[in-house]
């Protein structure tokens, strides 16, 4: 399956940047997504930013397109709160941008 886009975006602090980065490119290619260089995009951002006030996660939403599918390993790439990461999620599936999730939500 070829994925058009990927964000990585491990909270400062807890990982390296390589580590994080690389074990995620890893992971998604292990779940069948090809994913070309060109258009693996990674961050490294505190929690406390907003989705859409992340420099990385902003210039990629730029570049997405209707048919495009955005992997992630885990559901907090996509905010810093359920609430960030709904609002991100229904953004981006309504102007066509599939979303796929390789880990389900945790439930407190």
């Amino acid at each position: 399956m070829t994925a058009s886009w990927l964000v990585s975006s491990p909270t400062a602090g807890l990982c390296t940047f390589d580590q994080g980065t690389e074990n995620q490119i890893r992971e998604i290619a292990a779940a069948g997504f090809d994913v070309a260089p060109k258009r693996i995009v990674t961050e490294t951002v505190s929690r406390s930013v907003p989705t859409f006030e992340r420099a990385g996660f902003s210039s990629l939403v730029g570049k997405l397109e209707e048919g495009d599918v955005l992997v992630v390993t885990k559901p907090d790439r996509l905010g810093r709160n359920a609430m960030d990461v709904r609002v991100t999620v229904e953004t981006l599936t309504g102007v066509g941008v599939r979303v796929h999730c390789l880990a389900p939500a945790q439930s407190s």
